[in-house]
């Protein structure tokens, strides 16, 4: 399968920082919509709000599709569609069905803790999968990061069956946004931001209507407070548009190592959000923490970068 390959022609090279960025700024987008999903939860059922993100997702990409140039999704090879669907249903359809589901059993800031281990998690799967060994100061800046995902850890009190449980769903979405990162990487080379968006937005719709058939028949949309609609939509649109679109961006212009470690911006963000509207308390030692996962960050975007070719 090909996961990592050179850019087309109609893809023109990124510099190595404005692609970290990119890749930053869309998980930190994502990780800002872990405690707003528990609250779009305590009123939507999560099949219900599935169908809901990604047809709302859709239709606007829809729209900014419109004359986007580059290679049209009807030239994939069968390789290609079959990348298009695991995109779509592991990394947007599971991913958010065991993330939101985790929620509810957690805490935001947990839960956004739990996803922290996603730049192991991509490290490892670059190297069991592509065979990608990371070099020694590569090893450096993911160790930093996992350390700071340590340090923001809070401690296990008394952490219940049902607690348990929602970690245990946070981190099967940990593995399902992994295989996202490691797909979209040789995908983002060959197509334009929007365009690859909506062709995974259509295809996370149509794996997520099934799905949800009994629950959207029995659900009593008038039960959704007018605030949860406008926060539901923010999610659909920023997450299954905004985000997408920026991490597809910069997905191709850097090595699986680093597109890994730029997804320690999103346990930082959901911490942030957590404390911010959720009122959880974030203190000095987790705040220590963010600051090593930021510096890894900033240290891995600013170190010299060789990208590699992948297999076809």
């Amino acid at each position: 399968m090909t996961l990592l390959r050179s850019t087309s022609p109609d893809q023109a090279r990124m510099p190595r920082l404005a692609a970290v960025l990119s890749l930053v700024a869309s998980m930190s987008l994502t990780g800002a919509n872990v405690p707003f999903g528990k609250a779009v939860m305590a009123e939507m059922p999560v099949e219900v709000f599935l169908v809901f993100r990604f047809a709302v997702a859709s239709l606007a990409l829809a729209v900014l599709v419109r004359g986007e140039p580059g290679p049209l999704l009807r030239t994939m090879s069968r390789r290609q569609t079959v990348s298009l669907v695991l995109l779509g249903f592991v990394g947007s359809v599971l991913f958010t069905f065991f993330l939101l589901e985790g929620v509810k059993c957690t805490s935001g800031a947990d839960a956004g803790i739990i996803t922290a281990t996603l730049p192991a998690v991509v490290a490892l799967l670059g190297l069991f999968v592509l065979g990608q060994r990371l070099a020694a100061n590569q090893f450096a800046m993911v160790a930093l990061a996992v350390a700071g995902i340590l340090i923001m850890q809070p401690a296990s009190a008394a952490a219940g069956t049902g607690a348990l449980i929602g970690n245990l769903l946070v981190g099967v979405a940990v593995l399902c946004e992994a295989t996202f990162v490691l797909l979209s990487q040789g995908m983002s080379a060959v197509y334009k931001p929007i365009r690859l968006s909506l062709g995974v937005s259509v295809v996370s719709l149509l794996a997520s209507v099934p799905f949800a058939a009994t629950a959207l028949l029995d659900f009593d949309w008038a039960s959704v407070s007018f605030g949860i609609w406008g926060l539901a939509t923010w999610y659909a649109l920023s997450a299954s548009a905004l985000c997408t679109i920026l991490w597809y961006r910069g997905a191709a212009h850097v090595e699986t190592w680093m597109a890994g470690l730029a997804t320690a911006a999103l346990p930082v963000s959901a911490l942030a959000v957590s404390a911010l509207f959720l009122g959880e308390e974030i203190g000095i030692v987790r705040m220590l923490g963010a600051a090593f996962v930021i510096s890894a960050i900033a240290l891995g975007a600013l170190a010299p970068g060789r990208l590699e070719q992948g297999r076809s």
